[in-house]
């Protein structure tokens, strides 16, 4: 059984899902919901939580580049 979850992105839909007893709760994250190119990643909480830290360095100007 899956969820929808609210999102303050525009043209972002969140919907948490059961990944099974390894991974517990997920979070798909789809871009452009129902349009033909619209793209979608599947995260656990512990990785959502990570690239949630990154994006907030990149809206803070306080991203950093690999090397």
């Amino acid at each position: 059984m899956s969820t929808e979850l609210k999102s303050h992105a525009e043209h972002v839909s969140l919907t948490r899902f059961s990944g099974g007893i390894d991974r517990g709760s997920m979070v798909q994250v789809t871009v452009n919901p129902g349009v033909a190119f619209e793209k979608c990643v599947h995260l656990t909480r512990s990785q959502a939580a990570a690239l949630a830290a990154d994006l907030l360095d990149f809206a803070q100007r306080r991203e950093q580049e690999v090397v």
